[in-house]
């Protein structure tokens, strides 16, 4: 409970990961553990799957402070497979392979509708017919059938594991392939290879060595998404009365002429590739002293390469078109200036090389130690010490042979000196830590823990480079009481926490020279450069103070466990990066505290664990709600402007004192104007006619404008549920996972509302007269009441109710097993993103576009597909 997952469906996307609601703006992604070594939540997609023996989830400060500055957002601390000693070697064959739908498009006009639709809104901008014969239409172009396929997916497993007296090991390598569903393989898909190693040996009596080692190889090629030039932003958008191709090239819009192109042209003119090598892994060392001493010496190391290229090919879209850059003919397009002088059009080639390189070393010791029988303490004490550096080099040139991504290379590409471009960067940060907690236990039934932290980082300036991070819990087995003996449970315990952690995610505080493209001074080519981002010596960290009280419960013979949580955290001196002005000489503005954030809310889950017959049960419901407030901002404003869409740009998001952070901002409507009297008795709204929208004069002083803005949305839910179900019945196996969240709300950006593009269903249900709608406004070229301005018509609720999962499946029995040879075989088939009830009109409810000022803005976000799949897992 307490955990929403976001994600997107295109191919390794990262998904969005919200513990206990939103408190930091400077980032809420929790913090990874992964055997003992800190990583990040984009960590998750180099992993193996069927690598993970466990997860758990760390809420409360008491439990993450150990982890130091990055668990203030919760820690999820996964434990990988390992070996057994004394076993011979075992090996395990896991392999799936199915396929993924789209289930759901969205209803736009076809041709005829839209032809229609375009005339009525010419005439009514004073202009003439656009499409003069309807009947020669038909249904046209849907552009999200041209897009849009079903697309393949694979995984692959093999494991050894196994062990001797003293030495433990486990050996995976796996396979993942997924192609995207928009556009298919050839332009958009994830591949991913991993190689695990996992040794655990004796060197002494006394000493162990712990070597664990992940290798991933990481492929793929992507489309733009989640943004106004995106393929299904286009799909929407574009002309439908056009054919996807005409006369051997892509269909042609002469009356679209700005920036929606017609997809099938961009995914051919699409041209990337990307490479990520990836090797991870930590070196161990323990040594008992005693039988209740020991201690632990630990190195966890990451570094990652990652490759990438794109190629601008000359494109034609229509004669004007503003994407466009070459003839039709595919020819440079060249102008002569009034002085004569000749310039051309061009390709253009880029490539990027970055490579990152962690390191965190660990001292630690245990001591566990008992008094006077029933005094049980548990304590560590111990310091740790890590350094996170990155390099990057890129290069950019233009006029690539033959128009070809076959040739799209820097070194082969043509260009003179004043076509090429150059760039790097590099950055480093360092991080030293001390820590030290006591667990205390009075006969397992009265329960303490202190926790201290102090964290040193790079982050920082001179004047606040470490901070203090300390937490305390208290837990009380009542039923371990004499009076609770006539109490029907079976048990319970109360438990408190409180403590603080600290953030340190921002950029360091100091900068290391970076490389601007070349430009031309004095006639001559200058490589610049600058100081990546200015210092801030008194920007402090982030404080986050969390209270945690909950209760835990057990009842019927301990089959049923309930917990019940109430959790608070506030987050003083929220670290931000304010705009200045790039007079200053540099890209990066130094990062300041500027105000308090609160999120409050209640845990609960229900667990059920039991049996009937030969039928095992196992249930698990979880709810979760997180009131979430900005308590303050020390600016002038008292907000700061967030996402937002469209050309012109409009923001649409706002974090502001008082309001849920990120909350939707702009105008709140009242119907449709049928009448020229009722356009006379409202406040003043320029330029409105009837049929069209009327906008709520908020705060009543006659005029409707700016000032009459308001928050219209709020994109985080009331609440969140979750249902695991497990059936075990004889040789089969049933689980299902559902999922849903509540009182979220959704911005719909994906609409361009354009003169020429094309219009969702609902335009058919538009004002044509004195009570034709009430809710959809009159089309017209001419839309002097700015009818398309950021209002609640564009806001939807997003609730929604997945099944996310579901797994049947049949172990064969043995007999047949001994036949084959096997140890052990077992088949299933699933079904992901099974089935999904909504309200929202777009293609998925569950939004991510990562960032508190940017969630739950739909920009015609990439569908979560509806994967089929059969599997089988062999053991022998």
């Amino acid at each position: 409970s307490g955990i929403n997952i976001i994600s997107s469906g295109s191919p390794g996307s990262k998904p969005t990961v919200l513990i206990r609601g939103i408190t930091s703006y400077a980032g809420n992604d929790p913090l990874v553990i992964i055997d003992g070594i800190s990583a990040v939540i984009d960590d998750l997609n180099s992993l193996n799957p069927n690598d993970i023996k466990s997860v758990s989830i760390l809420k409360d400060a008491a439990l993450a402070s150990i982890y130091g500055v990055k668990g203030g957002s919760g820690v999820i601390v996964i434990t990988t497979k390992s070996g057994e000693r004394n076993t011979k070697t075992s090996f395990s064959f896991n392999t799936s392979v199915g396929t993924q739908e789209v289930v759901k498009t969205i209803d736009v006009l076809n041709a005829t509708e839209y032809a229609a639709i375009l005339n009525e809104a010419s005439v009514a901008g004073g202009e003439g017919i656009v499409f003069p014969d309807l009947s020669s239409y038909g249904e046209g172009t849907n552009w999200q059938d041209e897009v849009i396929v079903d697309a393949p997916i694979v995984n692959h497993s093999i494991t050894a594991s196994g062990g001797s007296h003293n030495t433990s090991y486990y050996v995976s390598a796996a396979y993942l392939g997924q192609d995207g569903v928009v556009a298919g393989g050839d332009k958009s898909f994830f591949k991913r290879t991993n190689f695990t190693t996992n040794i655990d040996t004796d060197l002494t009596s006394k000493t162990k060595l712990i070597v664990n080692t992940n290798y991933t190889n990481i492929k793929g090629k992507s489309l733009a998404e989640n943004g106004i030039t995106s393929v299904l932003s286009n799909a929407l958008n574009f002309d439908p009365t056009i054919n996807p191709y005409e006369n051997d090239q892509f269909g042609i819009s002469e009356t679209i002429t700005q920036e929606i192109i017609n997809p099938l042209a961009q995914i051919d003119n699409t041209h990337n590739k990307g490479k990520t090598d990836k090797i991870s892994g930590k070196i161990e060392l323990q040594h008992n002293f005693m039988d209740n001493l020991k201690v632990t010496s630990r190195l966890g190391y990451t570094y990652v390469d990652i490759y990438s290229k794109y190629f601008v090919p000359f494109q034609y879209y229509g004669s004007g078109h503003n994407q466009t850059n070459a003839n039709s003919d595919l020819t440079p397009i060249v102008t002569i200036d009034g002085e004569g002088n000749i310039s051309s059009t061009h390709n253009r080639v880029g490539e990027n090389y970055t490579n990152y390189f962690n390191y965190t070393y660990e001292l630690f010791g245990n001591y566990d130690f008992t008094l006077n029988e029933n005094h049980n303490f548990q304590t560590v004490l111990g310091f740790s010490i890590g350094e996170n550096k990155g390099s990057n080099i890129s290069a950019a040139n233009e006029d690539v042979p033959f128009n070809s991504w076959d040739y799209a290379d820097v070194s082969a590409a043509t260009g003179n000196a004043t076509q090429q471009t150059s760039g790097s960067w590099q950055y480093v940060s360092r991080n030293l830590s001390y820590f030290g907690r006591v667990l205390y236990d009075y006969n397992e039934k009265y329960y303490a823990s202190f926790t201290g932290r102090m964290d040193g980082s790079t982050s920082f300036g001179k004047n606040n480079k470490f901070g203090f991070f300390p937490s305390a819990s208290f837990g009380w087995v009542i039923s371990k009481e004499d009076f609770f003996d006539s109490v029907p449970l079976d048990y319970l315990k109360f438990r408190a926490s409180y403590g603080s952690l600290g953030n340190d995610n921002i950029s360091p505080q100091f900068s290391l020279i970076s490389t601007f493209p070349s430009y031309v001074f004095n006639g001559s080519i200058i490589n610049g450069s600058s100081l990546g981002s200015i210092p801030n010596d008194d920007v402090s960290w982030e404080n986050q103070v969390q209270v945690n009280i909950g209760l835990d419960t057990r009842v019927f013979d301990n089959k049923v466990s309930i917990s019940v949580d109430y959790f608070k955290k506030t987050v003083d001196d929220l670290l931000f990066s304010p705009n200045l002005s790039l007079y200053l000489g540099t890209p990066s503005f130094p990062t300041t505290n500027i105000g308090k954030t609160e999120s409050k809310g209640i845990d609960a889950a229900i667990s059920l664990n039991t049996s009937i017959g030969a039928l095992a049960i196992t249930s698990n419901l979880n709810f979760t709600t997180a009131e979430n407030t900005v308590v303050a901002i020390n600016n002038g404003d008292k907000y700061i402007w967030g996402a937002g869409y469209g050309i012109p740009y409009t923001p649409i998001v706002r974090f502001e004192e008082g309001y849920s952070p990120g909350y939707f901002y702009g105008y709140a409507t009242d119907g449709i104007f049928q009448s020229q009297e009722e356009i006379n008795n409202h406040a003043i709204q320029n330029g409105a006619a009837p049929g069209d929208i009327r906008f709520v004069d908020v705060n009543d002083d006659g005029v409707v404008n700016d000032e009459d803005r308001t928050e219209i949305g709020d994109p985080f839910p009331d609440f969140t549920i979750g249902w695991n179900l497990n059936l075990a019945y004889n040789s089969f196996d049933l689980s299902v996972f559902t999922y849903a969240s509540v009182g979220n709300d959704i911005y719909r950006a994906y609409e361009r509302n354009l003169n020429y593009t094309n219009r969702f269903a609902s335009t058919l249900n538009r004002w044509t007269g004195p009570g034709t709608s009430f809710d959809e406004p009159r089309v017209t070229f001419v839309d002097s009441n700015n009818n398309r301005r950021a209002s609640d018509r564009y806001v939807e609720d997003g609730s929604y109710l997945r099944i996310k999962n579901i797994q049947l499946g049949y172990n064969l029995p043995e007999d047949v097993v001994d036949v084959l040879g096997f140890d052990d075989v077992r088949a299933y088939f699933q079904v992901k993103n099974a089935l999904t009830l909504t309200n929202y009109s777009g293609y998925d409810p569950e939004i991510s576009a990562g960032g508190v000022l940017n969630t739950g803005i739909d920009y015609g976000t990439y569908p979560q597909p509806r994967i089929w799949s059969l599997g089988l897992n062999i053991k022998f």
